[in-house]
């Protein structure tokens, strides 16, 4: 009976471990102890996407309540009378260019420059700030990159992503 449980257990952490999750680049440092700070504001409420504005409007609601989560995670709650933080985010999805080999056999300008061909690879990036109203400094940035194929694909990476920025 040990050997089954035991068995069953390892089983569901190695699906658990090896669930396939968004690469995702991030260059944040860890979210600095807020246990100072006790509410927060939103910055921006204008658009900042080149998208059609219902897929915007959706994206942008879905990014804020992942990071409201986050940080009610972390005891701050949201306020508009004298908030502690100000909290922005920004994003932007932009083709970025993968140089790949190709083949000689097919044609001359592959045999006059064999390296190099250029394939689109969609690259979503979300930043997040915080200020400290107080001192209106800058307390924290967290940038995060994905590859992304279409909004569809976004939306599934928001949670991981903000989760990965902001979690413990």
């Amino acid at each position: 009976m040990k050997l089954w449980m035991f068995t069953l257990i390892l089983s569901a952490l190695l699906i658990v471990g090896c669930a396939k999750s968004p690469a995702v680049k991030s260059n944040a440092v860890p979210v600095p102890d807020l246990s100072a700070y006790h509410t927060y504001q939103w910055t921006q409420d204008t658009t900042q996407s080149h998208i059609d504005q219902s897929q915007y409007d959706e994206l942008d609601r879905i990014i804020r309540n992942a990071i409201a989560y986050q940080l009610e995670r972390k005891g701050l709650q949201p306020s508009s009378e004298a908030p502690d933080l100000q909290v922005s985010y920004s994003t932007n999805l932009r083709q970025t260019f993968n140089d790949m080999p190709l083949s000689r056999a097919s044609t001359d300008v592959q045999e006059a420059a064999p390296w190099t061909s250029a394939a689109q690879e969609p690259e979503g990036t979300l930043s997040i700030d915080l200020v400290d109203l107080a001192t209106e400094k800058s307390i924290w940035r967290g940038t995060a990159k994905a590859k992304v194929s279409d909004v569809e694909d976004a939306r599934s990476k928001i949670h991981p992503v903000i989760r990965r920025l902001l979690g413990d």
